[in-house]
């Protein structure tokens, strides 16, 4: 008793609950298989033809090893002498995880063996996860689980033929357990299908492709018409003015022809003319072939020109706006000038004054300096009297040349008496006052008018300065 439990995993977002929808001939035991995996009881067709189907028919389990609950829901059985139902059952249902195909794989003519291909193909192009679990036979297509049941031999009433007939009667699945694990497997991942497609509706939207694509086939020949006649109209006016071309140049050769029996000394220039002429016709059939481009590049370059004439006049509408604000920048740099031009007035009636105060600064400074020389004349002079006097108190002598120096006291008869240094001392010291207080008040004297010199000369510069700053302003 071999088992092959080959198991395709759908990748997708698991939900709570995987809703399974199966699939069979008639009597085949779905129901059965349903009663059994999710401990139900529905009634089945006992082996004769399909029953009906509640809306509710359904059931679920849970297997210990998977984290969903698997719900599987019956359908109604299918006709083997209809082939292509299957495809009609699957088509409408919808919030479906997965297919599970219940079949019986022994006899190949009445089972849905010979459709295997088909289905098998149908729902690998739509993406449907699907499980074949069938109950005889051998099978080929994978995924797939063979289901083993124990049966046993009745005897029932044959309502058609009124007879005792032999009918075996399902007693259990041996392999039950193993079935719904691969089950569980199979749809471990499987996401929920969108709605099945029906080649009834794809044929009806081709349909509505194909009127929409003749409704613009016509347009499109439509537009073709009235372009054709445009290029027509075009034509024409390209054609009257080859006509207008060729008379200029058949005149121009009529008064060639005259020229060269009137003067044949002008027939070399006349031979150059005709060849410019010729140039000329080639420039101009060109000229026309670029007009004809050009007239084709004229509605492309329509649009641009709208777009170009909108920006001009936000253009238009900036630049009176700048042209307001420049009247108002003009107003106020008149206003500006006006004001400049008093404070250079008062500038220059400024600079007058400092120059008029440089002028007498002047004039005290040399009056000052005057006296400063009077101020080193007396100095210079007192100071050659105080060494004429220390000269009479003191002897100064060099022991060496460029060595120590040794002063010696003198005695002097002053008064009618000899004094030695301490009393011809006080005698200079009284001379050193008289000169110290004499020097102390010219320097004093002296001092202040220094000082207000250079408060004045302080006060000039900064007018100085604080109207070269007005003026840069």
């Amino acid at each position: 008793m071999s088992q092959n439990t080959d198991v395709t995993v759908f990748n997708g977002n698991a939900s709570e609950i995987c809703k399974l929808i199966l699939i069979g001939l008639e009597g085949v035991g779905k129901t059965t298989l349903l009663n059994e995996s999710c401990g139900v009881h529905f009634d089945t067709s006992d082996g004769r033809a399909g029953c009906l189907i509640k809306d509710n028919q359904k059931g679920s389990f849970f297997v210990d090893e998977f984290s969903r609950h698997y719900e599987l829901n019956d359908m109604l059985g299918i006709n083997y002498k209809n082939p292509g139902e299957w495809q009609r059952a699957l088509h409408g249902r919808s919030e479906v995880h997965g297919v599970i195909f219940l079949i019986s794989a022994s006899n190949p003519r009445d089972s849905a063996l010979g459709e295997l291909p088909r289905i098998y193909e149908y729902c690998t192009n739509l993406t449907i996860p699907v499980l074949f679990v069938y109950r005889d036979g051998i099978l080929r297509f994978a995924p797939h689980v063979r289901i083993y049941a124990e049966t046993r031999e009745i005897m029932i009433d044959d309502e058609e033929t009124g007879s005792k007939i032999i009918k075996n009667e399902f007693v259990r699945y041996r392999n039950l357990d193993e079935v719904k694990k691969t089950i569980a497997a199979t749809f471990e991942n499987a996401r929920v299908l969108h709605q099945l497609l029906d080649p009834i509706t794809i044929c009806g939207q081709v349909k509505v492709l194909r009127d929409k694509n003749e409704e613009l086939e016509m347009k499109i020949n439509e537009l073709n018409q009235v372009h054709e006649v445009e290029l027509n109209k075009k034509q024409e006016i390209i054609q009257q003015q080859s006509k207008r071309y060729d008379e200029q140049i058949e005149k121009l050769n009529r008064s060639l022809e005259n020229a060269a029996l009137n003067n044949k000394t002008l027939q070399e220039r006349l031979d150059t003319i005709v060849q410019k002429n010729q140039e000329s016709i080639f420039k101009l059939s060109n000229d026309i072939q670029s007009a004809i481009n050009e007239n084709q590049r004229l509605r492309i370059s329509l649009e641009e020109l709208t777009k170009e004439n909108q920006n001009l006049e936000e253009k238009h509408s900036r630049l009176l706006t700048e042209k307001k604000q420049l009247d108002f920048d003009l107003h106020d740099i008149t206003r500006d000038r006006e004001q400049i031009q008093k404070v250079k007035a008062k500038l220059e009636h400024d600079i007058a004054e400092v120059e008029q105060s440089q002028q007498i600064l002047l004039k005290e400074k040399r009056s000052l300096e005057a006296r400063k020389g009077d101020l080193e004349n007396h100095i210079f002079a007192t100071r050659s009297r105080l060494e004429e006097q220390l000269n009479l108190i003191v002897s100064v002598i060099h022991t060496t040349p460029g060595g120590n120096k040794r002063i010696y006291p003198k005695k002097y008869y002053t008064n009618g008496k000899w004094m030695w240094l301490p009393g011809r001392a006080y005698d200079v010291i009284e001379k050193f006052d008289e000169l110290g207080e004499s020097t102390k008040d010219v320097i004093c004297s002296l001092r202040k008018d220094l000082h207000k010199i250079d408060a004045r000369h302080a006060v000039v510069e900064e007018q100085d300065d604080s109207d070269d700053e007005e003026t840069q302003s």
